[in-house]
């Protein structure tokens, strides 16, 4: 699963309760991914992607033991739509712009060539 599927799966987690620690995610049996558990490398990157994006807050304890230090509660702002996995084309651009992807045929006027000699 992506980063974003974990965050959206942590979010929903979180806001079932009040707050959370990283290894109360871990702990929690929240499977993101039918292979198992949400280990703690998959937490902290899912936490990180929904601070970034204003999903979850941190909120930190003083006095509580350094794992139970920081918290975790949701926020309500919603995780931001993933981008598509195909990038555009460069010619769906063009496309988008209006401009045609074979060159215009212009009338050109009879030209001609001169050349200077250097013979004298």
């Amino acid at each position: 699963m992506s980063t974003h599927e974990n965050a959206e799966a942590l979010v929903v987690w979180v806001r079932q309760r009040s707050s959370a620690t990283v290894s109360d995610i871990t702990a929690s049996g929240l499977r993101p991914q039918a292979s198992g558990l949400m280990n703690s490398r998959t937490a902290s990157d899912a936490v990180q992607y929904a601070l970034r994006y204003g999903a979850l807050e941190h909120v930190v304890r003083r006095g509580a033991s350094a794992k139970n230090r920081v918290n975790y509660r949701a926020t309500g702002v919603a995780l931001p739509i993933p981008r598509s996995k195909s990038a555009p084309s460069f010619d769906e651009l063009l496309a988008a712009w209006g401009i045609a992807l074979e060159p215009v045929s212009l009338p050109t006027l009879d030209a001609h060539r001169h050349q200077i000699s250097d013979n004298e």
